[in-house]
């Protein structure tokens, strides 16, 4: 995170709209595009998880922009102006959500293949921001492991 901040050239970020999908797409063309072109004036090509339809290139201007995106299939246009690097930070910074989940709490599963179903929390990986669970509502016992966002807290007591 520091080296973002401490760049020695002088560079700025901008967005770039796409068609939502294609962020991956356009932003391996822009790579392509750059190296063929033997830009080094293009720094970086994020592409925001959280952020559908849009690539951030970080470049010395939009010069150096116009030309490689120029003619790109799925690239909608510039966004007007520049991102801040408190902008960007939000893009890169990982969250972590303290869900509270411990081992015996009764919750139900409202994503993934097992949406719907009622289980209990078996063992809480933090790191990996999932957890262990039992299906109470399977013929056998079946364990299931699963991203603490596809889980809520049960409200049946």
């Amino acid at each position: 995170m520091g080296e973002l901040l401490e760049r020695t050239k002088a560079s700025n970020f901008y967005a770039i709209k796409v068609t939502a999908g294609q962020e991956i797409n356009v932003a391996l063309m822009i790579e392509e595009r750059a190296k063929l072109q033997g830009e080094v004036n293009i720094y970086s090509v994020i592409i925001p998880p959280n952020l559908k339809g849009y690539v951030i290139v970080e470049a010395t201007g939009l010069h150096v922009i116009k030309p490689i995106i120029a003619g790109i299939r799925y690239v909608k246009g510039l966004v007007p102006g520049m991102l801040t690097d408190a902008d960007i930070s939000q893009f890169l910074e990982k969250k972590t959500v303290q869900h509270g989940y411990k081992a015996g709490d009764m919750v139900e599963i409202i994503a993934g293949p097992f949406k719907g179903m009622e289980a209990q929390v078996v063992r809480v990986e933090t790191s990996k921001d999932e957890v262990m669970l039992t299906v109470l509502e399977s013929a056998y016992p079946l364990q299931v492991t699963v991203p603490t966002d596809y889980i809520r807290p049960s409200k049946k007591k």
